[in-house]
């Protein structure tokens, strides 16, 4: 029982280190201007989809598993936190998640995503679903408008909302990736290409919407 505790603890300190080396590590490229903050603010996303990496070393026989969202969870309260209360535009989570540098925009797209981060971490653990949703809204969400920004020259309208052929191309390629990648170090999800496509497709409409 004590040894499963500490082996949970450990991983999960893992996926602490992890976010502590992306997070400052884009502050500081912003802030050197090598990096802007729209690109800081995907690999953010990208990165945060990855702590699932640290899953296939927690004891899934001991309640510490729980321990895997850590992470996610000590996010959602800083967030609302630094966007609703503290709000300091020079704060480095606000330099690195927000599009205009506006503490506010911490408790919208950021906050959603750690909340599904926490969900997934409690519902899916170690499951292909969970590495699925996660490649799809951290890889495919997080690729697609650097894409549609860099190459999207082809429009088109869904839902009232403007995208572009290249950027739901970058979504769908993106989150085939990022199946790829988690499969690679935790072998999950089980691969299965008519599977992976459907699930990137559903991905990249839901995306566009």
């Amino acid at each position: 029982m004590g040894g499963g505790l500490w082996q949970n603890v450990g991983a999960a300190l893992v996926s602490v280190a992890m976010v502590l080396i992306a997070v400052p590590g884009c502050n500081y490229l912003v802030k050197k201007k090598k990096l802007s903050r729209d690109m800081s603010r995907k690999i953010v996303h990208i990165s945060g989809s990855c702590w699932l990496v640290t899953w296939p070393y927690f004891d899934k026989s001991h309640w510490g598993w729980k321990l895997n969202i850590i992470v996610p969870a000590c996010y959602v309260v800083m967030l609302i936190v630094k966007g609703l209360i503290i709000q300091d535009r020079r704060d480095i989570d606000v330099r690195t998640m927000s599009r205009s540098g506006d503490p506010i925009e911490l408790v919208k797209g950021p906050l959603m995503f750690t909340l599904l981060m926490c969900v997934v971490g409690l519902t899916m653990f170690d499951r292909d679903e969970g590495y699925i949703i996660m490649a799809a809204v951290g890889w495919g969400d997080g690729i697609a408008p650097w894409v549609g920004k860099m190459y999207g020259k082809h429009k088109y309208k869904l839902a009232g909302r403007q995208k572009s052929y290249e950027g739901s191309v970058g979504c769908f390629l993106g989150t085939l990736l990022g199946m790829q990648v988690f499969r690679i170090f935790t072998n999950h999800p089980r691969y299965n290409p008519t599977l992976w496509s459907l699930c990137a497709l559903v991905g990249t409409l839901v995306e566009a919407v």
